[in-house]
């Protein structure tokens, strides 16, 4: 089983579990992920991640929007502490590169944030490099993968 404690910006902890009998994850694939030592994947292809459980809810909920921020079951993540990570193995079912715009969340705020309500996305056969100006006005993200599971 997949899960762990979250405590998000607003200081609310959620529990992500994930049913290990199912046969279908959810997973985000952070395009920094991709840029900095990441591999290039195809829908149909078999694919075997770390991945952690334990991730901010309210940035994919900004970032994503909040029916598919609330999808994402996993996070592909390969820079962390390997013990704390599980492993998933599967089949790439759809891959779907996500956009959104940036910005203060309050004015004269230096740091900026996703902003609600401006998630586009486009579905792709593969994900590798992002196609930058299919929306030029907002920043690529990476990538929403369903995955179908492996047995086992």
């Amino acid at each position: 089983m997949v899960g762990g404690a979250d405590i998000g910006m607003s200081g609310q902890v959620r529990r992500r579990t994930w049913n290990a009998g199912a046969v279908k994850a959810v997973v985000w694939y952070a395009s920094w992920q991709m840029e900095c030592c990441g591999d290039p994947f195809a829908v149909g292809e078999e694919v075997a991640w770390t991945v952690e459980g334990d991730f901010n809810d309210e940035w994919f909920s900004a970032a994503l929007g909040p029916n598919m921020g609330a999808s994402i079951t996993h996070a592909e993540e390969h820079h962390s502490d390997e013990e704390r990570l599980d492993k998933i193995e599967g089949r790439v079912l759809t891959i779907t590169g996500a956009w959104c715009a940036f910005g203060p969340a309050k004015p004269g705020d230096r740091v900026h944030v996703p902003l609600g309500g401006s998630a586009r996305f486009v579905e792709v056969r593969q994900a590798g490099a992002a196609d930058r100006g299919t929306f030029p006005d907002l920043r690529f993200n990476g990538w929403v993968v369903e995955l179908e599971l492996a047995a086992g």
